[in-house]
């Protein structure tokens, strides 16, 4: 038997956490920001050649195995070029990025109606196998998991639609001409909803039909925003410091200095990502990093594209993390999985670079460092990542499992967490 003490450490200061953050530094991405600059003209073709030149030369994931960039730009460019107004052109453009199967890449300005940015505003991990559509996974501590929506559970209807009728809507193309990595991809942006519209999800299980009322899927974003950098707890020998969200706060980094200090004498720690999907930044994950490491180590690699595709060379270079504040000396896990995302991912191939175990599951698969960018003719904000990110070993950190793989990895609605139930160093320890 272990008893556990759960302590609290409050923010020192509330900053909003927008959806994604810029990986090299603290940023706000552009289609989360209010308007401080009148609209531009709108003129249909001069944009979408301004989008289409800014996606061919700058975005780093504009080809790769499954998505052919310039196939799903031909689907779509007829409705570009005939969009009338600037809302209908940012309407199609949202398709397009959709079809990218890439939460990084974000079309705005949004509205309440547009759909709900996934990972940071979801709550249900859908699945798409042998042509049906199962809730994979709930996320701890959300609305999904309070109106008890359960894995393996069967989804129905969503806001009155089928699964595939809400997705063909999502992609914008009829849904047998979808493969499944974009069914269930827009299948997970279903399950978020409208940004500002609640959520009616029809379920079936073994016990029969469910249908469950939910908030908006944003609603989640903003109950992350107003809660807690980390928390800290104790199970034994365990020490636990779960990062809520909060990886693009730079008070973070104190913080995390001030948790690990009160676990120093733990022999085995666990650093919990799992709730981290909005990213954050290279500084504050160097410096939670730093207090594991005692010189200078690796921890991921990065490409640039643009200087190959516009001038010939290529640029790639290596990051490292140096020591900072206290050295912890003991056995160190670190934790992921669907709502792991951006930075958390970083994190995640970080930590395995400088000898951690990772433990977890798949995890969100946002791709490259983000940048926000504007184009021609338009009033669009475009979030695209415009650099590839790869593990030390030249591994696509989107490719990235976790060391201890486990099939599912939330807390809900297990009575004993799996993650910790899966550490053997604490199971060895607790006996």
């Amino acid at each position: 038997m272990t008893q556990t003490a759960t302590t609290v450490l409050k923010k020192s200061a509330r900053r909003q956490i927008a959806t994604c953050w810029l990986l090299l530094g603290l940023a706000i991405p552009a289609v989360a920001r209010a308007q401080d600059t009148p609209p531009a003209p709108f003129n249909a073709a001069i944009a979408w050649a301004s989008f289409t030149k800014l996606l061919g030369e700058d975005y780093a994931y504009f080809d790769r195995p499954g998505i052919e960039g310039e196939t799903i730009l031909a689907a779509f460019a007829p409705r570009a070029k005939a969009a009338t107004t600037d809302k209908q052109f940012i309407d199609v453009l949202q398709l397009v990025a959709h079809n990218f199967v890439d939460p990084h890449f974000i079309v705005g300005p949004l509205d309440n109606d547009d759909w709900a940015v996934i990972p940071t505003s979801s709550d249900i991990f859908g699945v798409y196998a042998d042509e049906s559509f199962v809730v994979g996974e709930v996320r701890a501590d959300s609305d999904a998991s309070a109106k008890r929506v359960l894995p393996r559970m069967t989804i129905v209807r969503i806001d009155g639609k089928t699964p595939a009728d809400a997705v063909a809507e999502i992609m914008g193309l009829p849904f047998a001409s979808l493969d499944a990595t974009r069914i269930a991809y827009g299948l997970n942006i279903a399950l978020a909803g409208h940004r500002g519209q609640r959520r009616v999800i029809e379920m079936r299980d073994r016990e029969g039909d469910h249908v469950f009322n939910l908030a908006p899927g944003v609603d989640q974003a903003k109950r992350d925003d107003a809660g807690r950098l980390l928390t800290v707890e104790r199970h034994g020998p365990l020490g636990v410091i779960r990062i809520n969200n909060s990886l693009g706060n730079n008070d973070l980094i104190a913080q995390f200095s001030t948790a690990l200090a009160t676990l120093a004498d733990t022999s085995i720690l666990l650093i919990d990502l799992r709730d981290t999907p909005s990213g954050g930044n290279t500084t504050v994950a160097r410096g939670i990093m730093g207090h594991f490491v005692t010189h200078d180590v690796p921890y991921q690699m990065h490409v640039i594209p643009h200087e190959q595709r516009v001038y010939g060379p290529t640029r790639k270079f290596v990051e490292y993390v140096a020591p900072y504040g206290n050295y912890y000396p003991g056995k160190v896990y670190v934790a992921g999985g669907h709502w792991t995302g951006s930075m958390g991912e970083g994190l995640m191939v970080g930590f395995d670079a400088i000898g951690a175990t990772t433990i977890g599951t798949d995890l969100a698969h946002l791709l490259g460092a983000l940048s926000n960018e504007t184009i021609d003719g338009s009033n669009a904000k475009i979030d695209i990542g415009t650099e590839e990110l790869f593990t030390v070993t030249s591994l696509p950190r989107a490719a990235y499992r976790p060391k201890i793989y486990l099939q599912r990895a939330e807390r809900w609605p297990y009575a004993i967490d799996p993650v910790l139930s899966a550490i053997p160093d604490w199971r060895i320890a607790i006996g």
